[in-house]
């Protein structure tokens, strides 16, 4: 017993020690609060087709849109191709369809973030898709899913509408109202690109022009576009939407904010602006209300101009909120390329009477040279109000209150910060989600969900334009039903590892063949492939003993390397149908504590120990799982091309960790006759869900006879494992008490 104990308390201390100046150890590279997972290994989105990713909770999925680009993993031949993943809640399994395969229209589909679906789960169950080039041509596509198959693509023409369009369309944004029984989807297409209506009612099978949501603004010369707008759905009786004049380059853009209800759109106070939004006569933007205006100082000596609109949500106490970005004392129009201004993150809240907004942190310089704006953006919680998050290089710790914002970046790369508000957005506490990351980790999305479930998406990248980017789509899953204990790892070797064929697993020096390479790794070995000349070893699989039967998660374990040019990767999966390519970039290191036992994470601070999340599963009476493995040393951005070196595999082992459902109770009661009080204590939602502080109420019986319970207290944030709460209006010296979620 008292190995274990030691290892245990050593694990703990190396996750919250702080080293020492001498011994100057580095942060570990790729760190992430919480089981990181990738969703598809090429993908990239823009932040004007929503909804982005979806949940479908009936058939327990989450779904995520994309579009590949040909300088990521699978080269060419994935380039523009629009692509949605379905992932499986349950088992961690992943399906990926294209959508539209960019060779088959290269003039309007070739690689551009633009071009990402904008997903929706209809009431009937099937999921609708739609999608459309960057403003290449006058055509918007649909498809449906029966959750078996995507239907045939079907096209609406926009040279269709009441005297054709003048504008190419780009952006597609689905809603579904069940009070009008409508889906609406919202395009950028004619009058200059002013968001267009298309209009469905049965469902998403057949589709016709709708009217215009927004006139272009005739007092100023509009410039590339007339505006840029985010919008969000109650689902049943209204849609918000966030909206400029121009883009930012173009005007100085205030940010305005409506609502369509019954056919019609109003102020953010009800006042009626558009009595029939199914024409084409629209009003224009500056008709509804204002809610940032350019120009606005604030903090002290920061005058912040030029908005741009990152995302908008409605709760349903009749609260609105908005996040948008700014520029930071520079209001130069015109060449993108010119200019390089820092931005500014403020959170706008409509109260149902008036608007606020809070200044939260710098976002930064731009992404690249010829989109100024660019950034990382931040998004909205749809459950729940409380909760933000943002990505950026600064520290959004270090903002003072009304005080000049001078901090410097924090960072090396865009990371995502949690902001949690117990003051209706007056001010947040800041968590880092990621933490020294060697890619960008960019615009991320919350999709609905509920009060005890969260997702957080984002994608991790090198963005270059929004025609070059080598990016994945990755995110967290966290639920309040389950509780996950420490990771075991087994080490892979030639007992529990053989190929995939069932045959004998040979190391040795040839090409082709893994190789056993020593004095690195946990046991002091790992096999690996293409690590010094380039080859294609066979797939492997490992079996790992478990406990017992149960449901576990399961990640592969394999190195990483901070030198630069590394690419280091493995491919793996529970099936050989469900293995897919995992490269560093887009995993996260194994950090001291997440183990019940201590391993080796790092090599003279050069090569880390990565894993790779591959799914969960259920282990049968024989109390084994496999897992597939196999070496991927095609070079990115192409379709074959092999490479020894950067592209190696270090295959060290496999983890796994049993989850089980997870129930709160209470443990303790302790009376206090002279306070009059009582403590309760309960075991509580588990540590490692970060990024859902759950809540709980507390309720008192005097006695079993009373006619109901007394709220005592409500919103107990959890304290982690355990939590606890004192009654001091506890008068008797007998009570019952029980807790609930809110």
């Amino acid at each position: 017993m008292k190995t274990p104990s030691f290892i245990f308390a050593l694990a703990l201390l190396g996750l919250v020690s702080t080293p020492s100046a001498s011994i100057a150890l580095a942060l570990p590279p790729d760190l992430v609060a919480g089981n990181l997972i990738q969703f598809n290994d090429n993908g990239n989105w823009t932040w004007y087709s929503d909804e982005r990713s979806v949940i479908d909770i009936a058939r327990g999925n989450l779904v995520v849109g994309s579009d590949a680009c040909g300088i990521g993993m699978g080269g060419s031949v994935r380039a523009g191709d629009v692509e949605v993943v379905i992932h499986n809640l349950a088992t961690g399994g992943r399906r990926r369809y294209t959508l539209k395969d960019g060779a088959s229209d290269p003039g309007a589909f070739y690689a551009d973030d633009h071009n990402t679906p904008g997903l929706l789960v209809r009431p009937d169950g099937k999921y609708l898709a739609w999608y459309c080039g960057h403003n290449t041509e006058r055509t918007n596509y649909w498809r449906n899913f029966d959750g078996t198959n995507w239907t045939a693509e079907q096209r609406f023409d926009w040279n269709t509408l009441p005297g054709g369009t003048d504008f190419n369309a780009t952006y597609s944004n689905p809603h579904y109202l069940s009070a009008e029984n409508r889906v609406y989807n919202f395009v950028r297409e004619n009058d200059h690109g002013s968001p267009n209506i298309l209009g469905s009612t049965d469902n998403g099978d057949s589709w016709s022009f709708g009217g215009q949501l927004i006139s272009s603004l005739t007092n100023i010369n509009v410039g590339y576009v007339s505006g840029y707008f985010r919008d969000c759905d109650n689902g049943v009786d209204r849609i918000d939407f966030i909206g400029t004049e121009t883009h930012p380059r173009d005007s100085s853009t205030s940010m305005w904010h409506g609502y369509v209800s019954n056919s019609q759109s109003f102020k953010s106070d009800g006042t009626l602006v558009d009595m029939n939004i199914f024409d084409q006569s629209a009003p224009v933007i500056t008709q509804f209300t204002e809610i940032f205006t350019n120009g606005t100082v604030w903090p002290p000596g920061q005058t912040n101009y030029r908005c741009w609109n990152d995302d908008v949500q409605s709760y349903p106490d009749g609260t609105v909120q908005a996040i948008i970005a700014a520029r930071i004392n520079d209001d130069t129009q015109g060449n993108d390329g010119n200019i390089n201004p820092d931005h500014a993150f403020f959170l706008c809240r409509y109260d149902g009477t008036n608007w606020n907004d809070t200044y939260l942190c710098r976002a930064g310089a731009k992404l690249y040279s010829s989109e100024a704006d660019y950034v990382g953006l931040g998004c909205l919680s749809p459950n729940d109000p409380n909760t933000i998050f943002i990505s950026t290089k600064y520290d959004p710790r270090a903002v003072q209150s009304g005080v000049t914002d001078t901090n410097q970046p924090y960072s090396s790369s865009r990371e995502i910060w949690q902001g949690v508000t117990t003051n209706h957005g007056a001010s947040f506490t800041w968590t880092p989600i990621t933490q020294n990351s060697t890619r960008d980790n960019l615009r991320p999305i919350v999709p609905a969900w509920d009060a005890n479930n969260l997702a957080l998406v984002w994608f991790r990248a090198t963005y270059n334009t929004a025609q070059s980017i080598d990016g994945a789509p990755v995110g967290l899953i966290e639920r309040h039903s389950e509780v996950r204990a420490k990771m075991t790892y087994m080490d892979a070797n030639t007992t529990n590892t053989m190929l995939a064929t069932g045959a004998p697993l040979v190391t040795g020096t040839g090409t082709g063949q893994w190789h056993l390479r020593t004095t690195i790794g946990n046991n002091g070995n790992v096999l690996a492939s293409a690590d010094v000349v380039p080859e294609d070893a066979p797939t492997l699989e490992t079996t790992v003993s478990v406990p017992g039967p149960g449901t576990y998660d399961v990640w592969v374990d394999f190195w990483g390397s901070s030198l630069p040019g590394a690419d280091w990767r493995i491919m793996a999966g529970t099936a050989t149908n469900q293995m897919q390519v995992y490269r560093q970039m887009a995993c996260k290191t194994v950090q001291p504590g997440d183990h019940n036992s201590m391993l080796v994470l790092t090599n003279a601070s050069t090569n880390f120990m990565y894993q790779a999340y591959v799914g969960r599963v259920t282990a049968s009476t024989s109390n084994t799982v496999s897992v597939f493995v196999d070496d991927y040393a095609v070079t990115v951005g192409t379709m074959g091309t092999l490479a020894g070196d950067f592209n190696r595999t270090w295959f060290d082992g496999v983890s796994y960790a049993a989850v089980t459902p997870f129930q709160f109770s209470i443990t303790n009661v302790v009376y206090d006759a002279g306070a009059k009080s009582v403590t309760l204590s309960w075991n509580s939602s588990p540590a490692q869900s970060s990024l859902l502080p759950q809540s709980y109420l507390v309720q008192r019986k005097n006695s079993l006879s009373d006619a109901g319970w007394t709220t005592v207290a409500t919103n107990v944030v959890s304290g982690g494992g355990a939590s606890s709460f004192t009654d001091n209006s506890a008068t008797n010296s007998s009570a019952f008490y029980r807790l609930a979620l809110p």
